[in-house]
């Protein structure tokens, strides 16, 4: 038996570059030297995605409580969520994948990671924003069993500077 083409791998001090490449150079979003850093803690769930051994997406989520409301990618950026509180959803704050590797099953495979890794907490649904203006992505998350909520999150990415920055709120129940 071959190996697979597609692997996913940890993310560790030596590769958190080529994380911050991947987003940069796919989402219309930017993240902080903070938020990367937080991504090499434990409670985070993170990997990098390879194609024949090259990297070419990502994708970290965290556990939340959807009675906190996220009203801007801002806020999501800096939430803190009291320990006390049971985690009830798995929020994703970055999904990626080059856009030349795109249709390969990459996005397939980080998406079966998340699922997998969201019925090992217990958790029962993944929640996420998309730009409003990013289509394909609905279309594919749609595609994947996620709902889009009729309700526009208005000025989610207001400090991205976005020309438009609102935001569709995804959810799937696992």
């Amino acid at each position: 038996m071959g190996r697979d083409i597609v692997s996913l791998d940890d993310l560790t001090v030596n590769n958190i570059g080529v994380f911050k490449k991947i987003n940069s150079v796919t989402l219309p979003t930017s993240y902080s030297e903070q938020w990367y850093k937080d991504s090499l803690n434990t409670d985070q769930i993170v990997k990098l995605a390879y194609y024949s051994e090259l990297p070419v997406g990502a994708i970290k989520a965290k556990t939340i409580n959807s009675a906190h409301k996220i009203s801007t990618y801002e806020n999501m950026q800096q939430q803190q969520i009291n320990a006390k509180i049971v985690p009830n959803a798995v929020y994703v704050e970055s999904f990626a994948v080059l856009e030349a590797y795109r249709g390969l099953g990459i996005g397939e495979r980080l998406l079966k990671f998340l699922e997998e890794e969201t019925k090992k907490k217990f958790i029962h649904e993944i929640v996420f924003h998309v730009h409003i203006d990013n289509t394909a992505a609905v279309e594919w998350y749609e595609k994947h069993g996620f709902a889009k909520s009729e309700e526009v999150l208005k000025d989610y990415y207001k400090d991205q500077g976005l020309s438009n920055p609102d935001a569709f709120i995804l959810s799937k129940s696992i």
